[in-house]
């Protein structure tokens, strides 16, 4: 005698889909993200973490010339030359988003690739609204860069006169570091968008450690202004790239239903029931 056994079963496929960015979305997303992150920052779930960055901020802070020191024996021990710390510097000057950026968009574009063009408005939707609150902060903090330092961790002039500063720059921009919040997004984005491609979280990294080593040895920066840098660059990137992305509940994935006789090892027959998402 043979029973009738059903069996049910799911599969789901996991697949990321990317909307395509309108011309100025990246622009118009800005002041969301901005305050998202505001908000994300200020909550209670996140006070640890905002509590371990000052932390450690200020522990930096304290040593910052004594690492200066080592900085610098690092690149007369590695035997490059000044002009080499000039280029490490500008790694996060915002020409090199430019490129990786407008590369993305012609690859895009030529290949219909929303991907692509996402990534590349993410970036400089990240790029440009890390860089408003980066020059907020800076025009709060007024901290001395160490090429002009008065002080031996440099001086802070809260909330300086506004013709002073765009007068005397170096005097008060130092923190946090605008270049590697840059690079930072940068590098989040690419990780977050082309998982497959191992290279990018270490090269990315690599990228964001040889600039601040730049910036330190050509005086523009203490490595206390990086911790700031790196949170304000990967928080707006994460935001940027969860807006790119369309829900599952929203995207052009078809479910699909089917049913289909079955007989088991014992020589049953039934039907089988499958539901893809």
């Amino acid at each position: 005698m043979c029973s009738v056994f059903i069996f049910l079963g799911s599969s789901l496929h996991a697949q990321t889909i990317y909307k395509k960015p309108g011309m100025v979305d990246f622009i118009k997303n800005i002041p969301s993200d901005i305050s998202e992150y505001t908000k994300q920052t200020l909550c209670y779930e996140n006070a640890q973490n905002i509590g371990a960055m000052t932390l450690g901020t200020g522990l930096l802070i304290y040593y910052d010339d004594k690492l200066l020191d080592v900085s610098n024996n690092i690149r007369e021990q590695g035997g490059w030359s000044k002009q080499v710390d000039w280029y490490m510097e500008h790694i996060g000057d915002g020409y090199l988003q430019l490129y990786v950026g407008s590369s993305l968009i012609g690859y895009g574009f030529y290949n219909n690739d929303d991907r692509a063009l996402q990534s590349a408005s993410q970036i400089f939707e990240s790029v440009f609204a890390s860089g408003i609150l980066v020059q907020l902060f800076k025009h709060v903090t007024g901290r001395e860069s160490p090429f002009v330092a008065t002080t031996p961790t440099g001086r802070w002039r809260p909330f300086p006169n506004q013709v002073d500063y765009h007068n005397h720059v170096p005097n008060y921009d130092a923190f946090p570091s605008g270049h590697v919040a840059t690079i930072t997004a940068m590098v989040v984005v690419l990780s977050e968008n082309y998982p497959e491609h191992a290279f990018i979280k270490p090269l990315g990294f690599l990228a964001i450690a040889l600039n601040g080593l730049g910036m330190m040895n050509t005086g523009v920066h203490w490595i206390s202004d990086y911790p700031l840098g790196i949170a304000l660059g990967y928080g707006l990137a994460k935001i940027a790239v969860k807006k790119g992305r369309v829900s599952k509940k929203n995207n052009n994935i078809n479910n699909s239903f089917s049913i289909f006789p079955s007989i088991n090892h014992r020589g049953n027959v039934g039907f089988s029931i499958n539901y893809t998402l």
